[in-house]
């Protein structure tokens, strides 16, 4: 019996693109089912549908209780999860990795309760003194909260392996187009045929959303990303990169014959 650590050239980053390409085929599947049951819904009457419509409300991306708002939430919760994980590890800035945990937690609460519309009461407020419309008056509050979490971020972004990083100044950059600019051209649509909703308003609404979960696949996968995996023994570990180990483990014990 002999002992032999492992290569470190036997460890390899998680396949971030092929997680990212896998989230965001999920969050396209959504969509275009969606976007199917919702035309047959309109083309057809009586029973079928109605059943049609069940169908498109369960996969409804502008709706709440649903698998739309599920998977959203989905997301949002693994990314907390993961920056817990990656904080206990004791890394540099673990600060701001608790930071990144309660943002997504708390992030993955509002898909499912729409937290972020009780801004509306204070944005109304906002919006009266403003010589134009925004649609959605939650977005004056919203945008500068957004941006000074992205600010106190930052640092942790940068601190990142290019990898991880690029992918997540990508996704973070596709959510807020979605979140911010396509949401707020929906809010104007919505305004302009006085709150009545339209085929433009819910196709808008599926192009938003479709951002914001893409954004969110690239930006998880990109942290997973930072996680490594050995392919003689299967297992795990932190990107030495991100990781700062205070104790010095063991090597792994292996049996050659």
């Amino acid at each position: 019996m002999t002992t032999q650590p492992p290569a470190p050239d036997d460890y390899r980053p998680l396949p971030m693109r092929r997680i990212a390409l896998g989230l965001i085929g999920l969050a396209l599947g959504i969509v275009v089912i969606s976007l199917v049951f919702l035309t047959a819904h309109q083309r057809t009457t009586g029973l079928l549908s109605q059943n049609l419509h069940t169908v498109f409300w369960y996969f409804d991306v502008g709706r709440e209780y649903n698998v739309a708002t599920w998977f959203n939430s989905g997301l949002w919760l693994l990314m907390g999860v993961l920056a817990v994980a990656i904080a206990l590890f004791r890394p540099p800035l673990r600060r701001s990795w608790w930071l990144l945990a309660v943002v997504a937690l708390f992030a993955s609460i509002d898909e499912y309760l729409e937290v972020h519309e009780r801004l509306d009461v204070p944005g109304n407020r906002l919006m009266e003194r403003l010589p134009f419309d925004l649609g959605f008056s939650w977005v004056l509050l919203g945008a500068p909260l957004g941006l000074a979490i992205a600010l106190l971020l930052l640092r942790l972004v940068l601190s990142l392996p290019s990898r991880a990083r690029a992918g997540i100044v990508l996704g973070g950059a596709l959510f807020l187009v979605g979140a911010l600019g396509v949401e707020t051209l929906n809010g104007l649509v919505l305004a302009r045929h006085d709150g009545l909703v339209t085929n433009a308003f819910l196709y808008g609404t599926m192009i938003e959303e479709l951002c914001e979960m893409s954004g969110l696949s690239i930006a998880l996968a990109a942290l997973l990303g930072t996680v490594q995996r050995d392919r003689v023994q299967g297992t795990l570990r932190l990107d030495p990169a991100v990781r700062r180990s205070t104790v010095t483990a063991p090597p792994p014990v292996h049996f050659v014959a």
